[in-house]
């Protein structure tokens, strides 16, 4: 399966649920950073060999509420290392971010409605 990239205002997503939840989230008027980057593991060399770093971009950090959203219709199997890896980076550096993933529009809206009581 191949999820279409769309690109709204000059703005690429990589689906079409995603651009739904970032129009939600503006419509909502929540505060939100978009494609936030964490590196998981830093890069290094082994053997005189460059190993890159591993990194995960987020969909949506909402820093009023410390949660992070993903829109992800499935999963792939690397995708689930990487968060895994994601909550022991948080766990280490003493974040705790609730972490929420809608997988169609429905879930997404109820995530909103989430957010939104989760405001200050």
């Amino acid at each position: 399966m191949r999820i279409k990239k769309v690109e709204y205002r000059g703005i690429r997503f990589d689906s079409k649920l995603e651009l739904f939840f970032y129009l939600e989230l503006k419509k909502a008027k929540i505060p939100f950073q978009f494609q936030k980057k964490y590196t998981l593991l830093h890069k290094f060399r082994y053997d005189g060999k460059a190993v890159r770093e591993m990194t995960l971009t987020v969909d949506f950090y909402i820093p009023s509420c410390k949660t992070i959203v993903d829109t992800k219709g499935f999963q792939r199997n690397d995708n689930k290392i990487k968060w895994k890896l994601l909550k022991r980076h948080l766990l280490d550096n003493k974040k705790h971010f609730k972490i929420m993933m809608p997988k169609n529009k429905k879930s997404c809206l109820e995530t909103i409605k989430i957010l939104l009581s989760l405001q200050p």
